[in-house]
Parts: C-alpha cells; structure tokens; sequence
C-alpha cells in the first residue's frame, strides 16, 4: 500500500498537508455518514485504509511506527490472528488516543509479539518507560527477525528518559519521584484531615 496514494497526496508531503489529507478524508469515510446506507461497510474498510496509511507516515516522521519508504513498507504487515484490532491500535496511537488504544489492546487475548510491541508503543507514549521497555524487549526476544520490533527495541535502550516515569535505567524508582509523590501524597493527607 503506498500511503501517499491512499490519501491523494504527493510524496514528500509536509505534515500539515498529510494531516489535512487524513482529516478530509476521514470525514468523507466516517461511519456516521453511512448509518442507513448500503455503503457503510465498504467506507469502513476505506476508513481502516485512511489510517493505515496516516499511521505509516506518522511512523516516517516520529521515527516510530510503521514508516513508509519509496514505495515498501520497512517490515511486512502483521496479517494474523486480531489483525484488524491491532490495525485499530495502531490507528489510535497515531492519533494520539491512547486511551482507545489501551482499550483494544486489553479485549485481545492473543499475547504474542504484535501485542507486547504495540503495548511497549503506547506505554512508551504514556511516559512509562520501564513498562515500555519491557514489552518491547519481550517482543523482540519473541520475534527477533522483525525489522521493526528490532528498532524500537534498540530505540528505548538508546533513548532512555530519565524523568517521565522511569529514571535512566529505564526503571520507575527514581528517589526525587519518590520523594515528590511522598510529598504530594502527605500534603493531600494533611488537607483532607484538615477538612474534617
């Protein structure tokens, strides 16, 4: 799928255009406009196309996700079990709606390494860093071979962020952060006593 195409724009778009594109069409496609209508299921498939394709170049501009590069995909597309939940998942961590994301990803029962990856993707958004490397590495161990698994695993050892979650190691027990939420968790004990 060449994700330009899908979206009727040119290669080399800038973001504002491609999210322009993606919100254009999204309308045209949304399941609201085809309530009563014998369409409704062919623009849902048209829909999950449209984000496909807004996902894969997102991917291309944060460094993360599915990116699109001349014409190929960097990694084949995931077409077993759940495949469209995890196209949904993917969809959403586009958007920015981790959330609905979070949401999907708990109704599938299949942990396998699409999982673990998808769930390392949006724990990695979340700021939890040490949960996202874990699932991360857990998907690159389950499936070695997969380019992308692969980069996002080396992607979180080499970025580590040290204060959203998780400090350098990647771990979640920074003492300032203890400290702080010790702090904040007295300081909320103290007012609601004070109320009674």
């Amino acid at each position: 799928m060449n994700p330009y195409q899908v979206l009727g724009i040119k290669e080399g778009a800038s973001q504002e255009e491609i999210r322009r594109a993606y919100l254009a069409l999204v309308k045209k496609y949304h399941p609201d406009k085809y309530a009563d209508n014998p369409l409704r299921e062919l623009a849902g498939e048209k829909l999950k196309e449209v984000n496909a394709a807004y996902e894969m170049l997102q991917g291309k501009a944060t460094g993360g996700g599915q990116a699109y590069q001349s014409g190929t995909r960097t990694q084949s597309e995931y077409s077993g079990s759940y495949a469209a939940e995890f196209l949904q998942v993917r969809a959403y961590a586009a958007q920015g709606n981790l959330a609905a994301a979070q949401s999907v990803l708990a109704g599938i029962p299949l942990r396998n390494a699409e999982w673990h990856y998808l769930s390392g993707i949006v724990y990695f958004r979340m700021g939890w860093y040490s949960h996202a490397r874990e699932h991360l590495t857990r998907a690159h161990k389950m499936e070695p071979q997969n380019a992308e698994y692969a980069n996002a695993y080396q992607t979180i050892l080499n970025n580590a962020q040290p204060y959203r979650g998780g400090n350098a190691a990647g771990g979640d027990d920074c003492s300032c952060c203890q400290i702080c939420s010790a702090m904040l968790c007295m300081n909320c004990l103290c007012n609601c006593f004070r109320c009674r």
